[in-house]
C-alpha cells in the first residue's frame, strides 16, 4: 500500500521528470533507468518506479523489461498530428493571453528572452531549450486557464525531446528568417495585439514541427536505403 509520504515522493518524481522531458533534456530514443533516476533525484527506487510507470501509462514513455523506459520514437505522421493539435490549442491560449496582457507580463517575457539569447550565444543547448519552454508557458499562463495549461503541458511531454533536432541548423536559419520574434510577442502582449501574438506562435509551432517531421522522415528513408 502506498503511504502518504511515498505518494508525495511519487508525484515529485512525476513532476520533475515531466519537466525534464518537456524541456528537451532527454533525446528521442534515450533510455531512462530507475537506478539512475533514483541517484539523480536522491530518492529510493520505489517512488521513482511509481512516477516512471505513471508516465509510461500515459504514453509519454515506452516501458522496457529491464526496469527502464525509453523516450518514444515518433513517426512523421505522429509529429504532424501533434502539430495540428498544438496549433489549435496553443494559438487559442496565446490569443487569450494577449487579450489579458499587461506590461508586467511583457517584462517577464523580455527577461526570459534575454536569458535565452545569452544561453544560445554561449552554445548552452540544455539551458536554451529549457528557456524556450519557460518563455512559451509564461505567455500561455497569462490566459488564466489552468485546465488548458495542463493540456498544453501534456502535448509538450510528447514533443519536448524532439526540440533537440532543431539544433543547430534550424535554430540558426529561423533566427535569420524571423528575427527577434519573441520581442514581437512581448510587444503584442503589452499592446494586447492578439492577432500579432497568435500569428507568431502559429509560425513557431508550424515551422518547427514541420522541420522535425522532415528530419524524421529523411532518417527513415536513409535507414531503408541502408537496409
Amino acid at each position: 500500500m502506498t503511504t502518504p509520504n511515498s505518494a508525495v515522493l511519487r508525484d515529485q518524481v512525476y513532476d520533475r521528470l515531466g519537466e525534464l522531458i518537456r524541456c528537451g533534456q532527454y533525446s528521442p530514443g534515450e533510455k531512462i533507468t530507475i537506478r539512475n533516476l533514483a541517484k539523480d533525484f536522491s530518492m529510493s527506487p520505489t517512488p521513482v518506479r511509481e512516477g516512471l510507470y505513471r508516465l509510461i501509462s500515459e504514453g509519454v514513455l515506452q516501458g522496457e523489461a529491464n526496469r527502464s523506459a525509453l523516450i518514444p520514437l515518433l513517426t512523421p505522421q505522429e509529429i504532424a498530428e501533434l502539430k495540428d493539435i498544438r496549433l489549435h490549442i496553443e494559438c487559442f491560449a496565446a490569443k487569450r493571453a494577449a487579450l489579458r496582457g499587461t506590461p508586467e507580463i511583457a517584462g517577464r517575457l523580455r527577461k526570459t528572452s534575454e536569458k535565452l539569447k545569452k544561453a544560445r550565444a554561449a552554445g548552452d543547448r540544455r539551458a536554451d531549450i529549457a528557456l524556450v519552454y519557460q518563455f512559451q508557458f509564461e505567455l500561455y499562463t497569462a490566459c488564466s486557464m489552468p485546465n488548458l495549461i495542463r493540456i498544453i503541458n501534456s502535448l509538450w511531454l510528447k514533443t519536448g525531446p524532439y526540440l533537440n533536432l532543431l539544433y543547430p541548423h534550424y535554430i540558426s536559419s529561423i533566427s535569420a528568417d524571423r528575427g527577434d520574434w519573441r520581442e514581437r510577442i512581448a510587444a503584442g502582449v503589452e499592446s494586447k495585439d492578439a492577432a500579432a501574438v497568435t500569428e507568431e506562435i502559429r509560425q513557431d509551432i508550424d515551422q518547427a514541427l514541420t522541420y522535425i517531421a522532415s528530419i524524421i522522415e529523411a532518417a527513415a528513408m536513409l535507414n531503408q536505403t541502408r537496409g
